[in-house]
């Protein structure tokens, strides 16, 4: 083996290293940016609007936490393809 097939071996295994790790530095950055501006953003809306998007207040003397949901009035169109 000649040195300059030792070095451009080393070379393409020093640029594997570093671009792996490039890769997961960039999926963590661009992660988590997503995450915060994403979710955030609608945490933050959602809590300045008041909306609460689950129930966590326990009353001990409630048989059940179901909440009832009056369809009377509601269009057929309403309930087509709901899922």
């Amino acid at each position: 083996m000649t040195a300059r097939t030792h070095f451009f071996k080393g070379l393409r295994k020093g640029f594997v290293v570093f671009s792996e790790n490039i890769g997961i530095f960039l999926n963590l950055f661009l992660l988590a940016l997503v995450y915060f501006f994403g979710a955030g953003s609608v945490f933050l809306a959602a809590k300045i609007m008041g909306k609460k998007f689950l129930s966590l207040d326990i009353d001990k003397k409630a048989k059940t936490y179901w909440e009832k949901r009056s369809i009377v009035g509601e269009k057929k169109d309403n309930f087509f393809r709901q899922f």
